[in-house]
C-alpha cells in the first residue's frame, strides 16, 4: 500500500488534480488497489479529521482578517507603522515589516496579509521610487509572519493534527511569538542595509504632535493584537473562544470606523467561509491519507530511510531543514505539512526533539515556501499589484530569503527560541 498511495497521489498531483482531492483520490486508489480495508473508512476519517473544537478557531481568525480589512483598519495599521519607523532610510519599506508584524497578529494568514497590505503598500512604495519587484519582495517577505506569530492558522492545524499530549494549539501560539520576532529584526536589517547600498528615499518625518492621534486610530488593531496574546498565554480563554470575541471586537471596530454595514458584511461572510473551505478540506482529506500512511507502514519506512543516513541529531535535523526548504519550492505548505507529518514526526520523537520545536520548524521552512518559484504564492498576489513577473522579483527576494532560511535554522537548532517563552509562562 505504501507504493500505490505515493504514485497514486504524486500522479494526480502531476495531472494538475487539486491538491485535496489528489489527496482524498490517491487514499480512495490505494484502499481499492490493496482490497483489505473499506472504502467508508474515507467517509469516516474525514468527518475525524475536521472534528475537533479547535479548529473552530480557524474560519474565525479568517473572519476577524477579513472584517479588520474592509473594516478599515489596515490603513491605521501602515500610518501607525510609518511613524514609528517611516524617518529611517528607506522608511516606507520598514514600514511594510513593522505592519506585517502588527497585521499577522489578527490575520493569521500570509495571503490574506499579503492582500490587505500589498494592494496599499506596494503601490506606494513605487510611488516613492522604489522599484516593482522590490516592493513587491519586501511586503512578500514580511507577510510570512502571518502563519508564524499568532493567531496562526497553519499552527492550530498542526497542534490538532499531531494530537499528542503536551502539543496545544495555546503552546503552538505562545512558542511562533520569538521566532517571529527574531525574523522580522533579520528583514529590517536587510531592508536597512540595502537602504542604504541603494539610496532608498526616506519618509516625511510624522510630527511627534500628530503621533497620539495616529496611535489612538490604531489602537483597536493594537488592542487586538494583545487580547489575543493574554488571553490565550495567561488561560483566561481558549483560543476558539478568544478567536470568538475577536470577531465581536472586529465587527465593533469596523462600525465605528464607518466601514462597515449590512451592505458589505455577506460578501465578508461569503469570502470568509471560501477560504475557510480551501483550508478545512485540506484538513479533512489528510487525516485519510495520514492514517492510511501510519497503518500501511508508509510512515514508518519514510523514517527508518532517514535515520539510516544518519542517526546524528545534528545530521537529521540539517536533513529535515534542507529537505522542508526544498519541498516548499513546488508544493503548498498546509497539505505539505499535513503529509509529512506522519513520516517526520517519529524522526523528531526518536532524536528527542521536542515536538513543539518540531511544529515551528515544519511550518517556518514550508512557510518560506510562499517566496519561491514555482509556487510562490505570495510574489503571484504581490507581483500583481506591483505589474512584475515572479521571475522579475526573483533577485529581490533573495536576501530576505537568506533570513528566512537563517531564522530556521536558528529555530531548528536553538531549542529555547521556540519554547522559552510556552516554559516561561508554564505551558
Amino acid at each position: 500500500m505504501p507504493t500505490i498511495l505515493t504514485i497514486a497521489f504524486l500522479v494526480l498531483l502531476a495531472l494538475g488534480v487539486p491538491i485535496a482531492f489528489s489527496i482524498a483520490l490517491g487514499s480512495v486508489v490505494a484502499i481499492i488497489v490493496d482490497g483489505r480495508l473499506p472504502l467508508t473508512l474515507v467517509p469516516q476519517r474525514t468527518i475525524a479529521g475536521a472534528d475537533a473544537f479547535s479548529l473552530l478557531a480557524v474560519p474565525m481568525f479568517i473572519l476577524v482578517g477579513n472584517l479588520m480589512n474592509i473594516g478599515g483598519v489596515t490603513d491605521k495599521i501602515i500610518n501607525l507603522a510609518n511613524a514609528l519607523v517611516g524617518r529611517f532610510r528607506g522608511g516606507l519599506a520598514q514600514s511594510s515589516i513593522v505592519s506585517a508584524v502588527i497585521f499577522s497578529g489578527v490575520s493569521g494568514s500570509a495571503v490574506s496579509e499579503a492582500a490587505a497590505l500589498g494592494k496599499i503598500l506596494v503601490p506606494a512604495m513605487k510611488k516613492q521610487g522604489y522599484s516593482g519587484a522590490f516592493s513587491a519582495a519586501v511586503v512578500s517577505a514580511a507577510c510570512i509572519n502571518g502563519p508564524i506569530m499568532p493567531p496562526s492558522v497553519p499552527l492550530i492545524v498542526y497542534a490538532v493534527s499531531v494530537g499528542v499530549a503536551g502539543v496545544t494549539v495555546e503552546k503552538m501560539f505562545m512558542a511562533g511569538i520569538v521566532p517571529s520576532i527574531v525574523y522580522s529584526l533579520g528583514l529590517i536589517l536587510v531592508t536597512y542595509m540595502l537602504a542604504r547600498r541603494n539610496n532608498f528615499p526616506v519618509s516625511m518625518a510624522v510630527p511627534l504632535s500628530r503621533f497620539p492621534a495616529i496611535l489612538v486610530a490604531a489602537l483597536p488593531a493594537v488592542f487586538m493584537f494583545i487580547f489575543i496574546r493574554i488571553s490565550v498565554s495567561l488561560g483566561i480563554a481558549t483560543v476558539t473562544e478568544s478567536a470568538a470575541v475577536a470577531v465581536g471586537l472586529a465587527l465593533l471596530i469596523g462600525v465605528a470606523y464607518g466601514n462597515l454595514n449590512l451592505r458589505n458584511l455577506p460578501n465578508i461572510f461569503m469570502q470568509s467561509a471560501l477560504e475557510t473551505a480551501i483550508v478545512l478540506i485540506i484538513v479533512a482529506t489528510s487525516a485519510v491519507f495520514a492514517w492510511l500512511a501510519t497503518v500501511s507502514g508508509f510512515a514508518r519506512i519514510g523514517a527508518d530511510l532517514i535515520l539510516a543516513i544518519s542517526d546524528n541529531p545534528a545530521v537529521v535535523i540539517f536533513m529535515i531543514v534542507l529537505f522542508l526548504l526544498a519541498l516548499g519550492t513546488f508544493m503548498d505548505g498546509l497539505p505539505a505539512m499535513l503529509i509529512l507529518i506522519p513520516v517526520l514526526l517519529p524522526v523528531a520523537q526518536q532524536i528527542g526533539m521536542d515536538l513543539t520545536q518540531f511544529g515551528m520548524v515544519l511550518v517556518f521552512g514550508l512557510m518560506l515556501g510562499l517566496l519561491t518559484p514555482p509556487v510562490g504564492l505570495l510574489l503571484f498576489i504581490t507581483g500583481a499589484f506591483a505589474g512584475v513577473t515572479m521571475g522579475q522579483q526573483f533577485r529581490a527576494i533573495l536576501p530576505y530569503l537568506a533570513v528566512g532560511a537563517i531564522t530556521l535554522t536558528l529555530i531548528a537548532f536553538i531549542p529555547g527560541l521556540s519554547l522559552w517563552l510556552p516554559q516561561w509562562l508554564g505551558m
